[in-house]
């Protein structure tokens, strides 16, 4: 799959931030914004050579789909109801096994809880507004409260880091729809190029670093997407003037991780 949307579509893919190293295990929190979003999860992921030690959390009832809710299950991916009550026992029974086997893993969580939509970024910043938080144009509020859990758990184990990817799309015909992503349909049915634009910007955080304290580690995370939102900006900023999205980011270059087109 990766290889049909990368090669075959000729998907162009560039990259900025932080250089990775190879084969690191790592959480991995990201934006939602499509299905789409695991082809570019999975191209740094290839390129750090940990494509095949990827690891979902996933809505429950995808574990029933024939052939890709079966090998979820199979590949021991964290399945939850979003029911904290329920899920906080399947992710220390998921993590338990993952840190007892030092199982290498990348564990790939989106904190916003659901793809954007109008109405749901709408409702976000609301609730935003209510709480005092940064109101963001681009991004949903994360939850915190799994990535708490997350965070904690793994202080003690193999996994030392914290990967904060920003994900984003550009329609080049239609250069005002920015965050448009192809859909399922699309990506198989001609060249994405030069229709679509994608970008990845990743930071790198190490665990240790990270508050210990509940309350300033919900901040922290709420810190990232505030700046995730504003990177965002930054890039609708770049594309709409025809400009190449890594120059933003002079010390960290995009050959850190390769570009495809």
């Amino acid at each position: 799959m990766q290889y049909i949307f990368e090669r075959r579509k000729q998907a162009h893919i560039t990259f900025s931030g932080d250089k990775l190293p190879m084969e690191e295990n790592a959480l991995v929190i990201s934006n939602h914004q499509s299905w789409t979003d695991i082809y570019l999860i999975h191209a740094v992921a290839n390129r750090k050579g940990m494509l095949q030690n990827c690891k979902y959390f996933v809505k429950d009832s995808i574990k029933y789909l024939p052939f890709f809710g079966w090998g979820m299950w199979l590949a021991g991916f964290p399945f939850v109801r979003r029911n904290w009550t329920q899920d906080q026992k399947k992710i220390q029974a998921t993590f338990d096994t993952i840190k007892r086997l030092e199982t290498p893993a990348w564990i790939i969580n989106y904190v916003e809880g659901s793809r954007i939509t109008p109405q749901k970024l709408t409702e976000a910043q609301q609730f935003s507004k209510e709480r005092g938080y940064t109101v963001m144009r681009n991004v949903l509020l994360p939850r915190t409260r799994g990535f708490i859990s997350c965070v904690n758990t793994l202080r003690i184990s193999h996994i030392k880091y914290v990967y904060d990817l920003t994900i984003a799309y550009q329609h080049q015909i239609h250069s005002t729809h920015f965050h448009q992503a192809p859909t399922m349909v699309r990506v198989h049915v001609r060249s994405l190029w030069p229709e679509y634009r994608f970008h990845v910007h990743c930071r790198r955080y190490a665990i240790e670093d990270l508050p210990k304290d509940e309350q300033q580690l919900s901040d922290w995370l709420r810190k990232r997407w505030a700046e995730k939102d504003y990177i965002l900006e930054l890039l609708k900023k770049q594309w709409t003037k025809g400009l190449d999205p890594a120059i933003m980011w002079a010390e960290s270059p995009n050959k850190d991780y390769g570009t495809c087109s």
